[in-house]
C-alpha cells in the first residue's frame, strides 16, 4: 500500500507502540499527526518525523475534534491509528476497599472507547 503523502493519525505517539507506528508511517511518508497527553515528548517526535502534535486525551470529543481538525489541514486523512491507553496499578479490591469506580470509568473510556 502506498501511503506516501497520505494523512495518518496516531493516538499515544508520544512514546511506545504509538510512536513506534508514527515512525513507521513516516519513513513511508505518510504525514503523521501525533495526538498524546505528553506534550514535550510529543512535540520532540513530531519534529523528528517532520509531522504535527495535538495534545490530545482520547476520553474528550473536544480534543478528538482538534486533532481531525489539525489532520484535515495536512491533506486528506487517511488513517487513524488507536495506540493510546492506560494502566493504573490498582487492586479491584484492596486494603481499604474497592478502587473507585471512576478509576475504573476513566481506563474503560481511554481503552475502549477513546
Amino acid at each position: 500500500m502506498d501511503i506516501a503523502g497520505k494523512v495518518f493519525i496516531v493516538t499515544g505517539s508520544a512514546s511506545g507502540l504509538g510512536e513506534g507506528t508514527a515512525r513507521m508511517l513516516a519513513r513511508e511518508g505518510a504525514k503523521v499527526v501525533i495526538a498524546d497527553l505528553q506534550e514535550e515528548r510529543g512535540r520532540q517526535v513530531a519534529a523528528e518525523i517532520g509531522g504535527a502534535f495535538v495534545r490530545c486525551d482520547v476520553s474528550s470529543e473536544e480534543d478528538g475534534r482538534a486533532v481531525v481538525a489539525q489532520a484535515i489541514s495536512m491533506g486528506k486523512l487517511m488513517g487513524l491509528v488507536n495506540c493510546a491507553g492506560i494502566a493504573p496499578a490498582a487492586k479491584t479490591v484492596g486494603k481499604d476497599g474497592a478502587h473507585a469506580l471512576s478509576l475504573f470509568t476513566k481506563t474503560i473510556t481511554v481503552n475502549l472507547i477513546g
